[in-house]
């Protein structure tokens, strides 16, 4: 629908490859299904390609930019990748690597962390599809949520409710807004403020030093876009426990 908007043909192939130490840059050596999916549609400029991967990122007016976020998570969590090849006007091929294995895969046993919560958590991302995700999460857990788009505002607000003795639970930021006050610059404030709120970082961008290191730059810890509810209230658990 959004890549042949005229229509067409779209083809899928696959193939059992074997990979050596050098055959991929970011995948180990072993046995792979290859999955291709190509089609003929309007095709991914340069200027735009290196950057359908990223959270939130999106050209379509109905589009939230989760979907390739979301497949890129999975494929990564399974210790494949997936990958693109374009031409503009010409069409788009996605391929996606798996491991194979012959041998029968027991499945890891998954704790699933649930977590109970009172008080006020201020949410801040300029996408309000995350704000209402994020936030139905938080209130099934007990929280009152309050949502801001930028971090000038989310900072004022905390200011203002700092001053009123309104006491916040916990913040969580999102590390960058394009044109506006990203998280990096709110958690700087408010650690001259308060110096032991949990505040948590949010980014897509896992390689980001403040994402490796949170605690180096103010904050509590960090959590990859995106997220599930599982992995929030592990995060939520282990640093507001404390404080019931």
């Amino acid at each position: 629908m959004q890549a042949m908007p005229l229509g067409g043909m779209v083809e899928i192939a696959a193939e059992n490859i074997t990979l050596t130490d050098k055959t991929h840059p970011l995948l180990r050596k072993g046995d792979y299904v290859k999955i291709a999916i190509k089609d003929h549609g309007v095709g991914i400029s340069n200027k735009l390609i290196s950057h359908i991967f990223d959270p939130f990122f999106t050209t379509k007016p109905r589009g939230h930019g989760l979907g390739l976020a979301t497949c890129y998570s999975i494929m990564n969590r399974h210790s494949g990748t997936i990958e693109v090849e374009s031409v503009l006007d010409e069409g788009s091929t996605f391929y996606i690597y798996l491991p194979a294995s012959r041998k029968v895969i027991k499945s890891d046993d998954v704790t699933e962390v649930s977590h109970k919560g009172t008080g006020k958590i201020l949410v801040m991302d300029d996408e309000e599809i995350l704000l209402d995700i994020v936030s139905d999460m938080l209130k099934s857990m007990g929280y009152t949520v309050l949502c801001k788009n930028d971090g000038k505002e989310a900072l004022d607000f905390f200011v203002l409710e700092s001053k009123s003795n309104r006491r916040i639970t916990a913040l969580i930021l999102d590390l960058t807004v394009p044109g506006g006050m990203g998280g990096k610059r709110v958690v700087e404030e408010i650690r001259k403020i308060d110096a032991t709120i949990p505040v948590f970082v949010a980014s897509g961008y896992v390689d980001d030093p403040i994402m490796q290191n949170p605690r180096a730059f103010g904050f509590t810890a960090s959590i990859c876009k995106p997220f599930r509810k599982t992995e929030l209230a592990e995060m939520l658990e282990k640093h507001l426990s404390t404080l019931k």
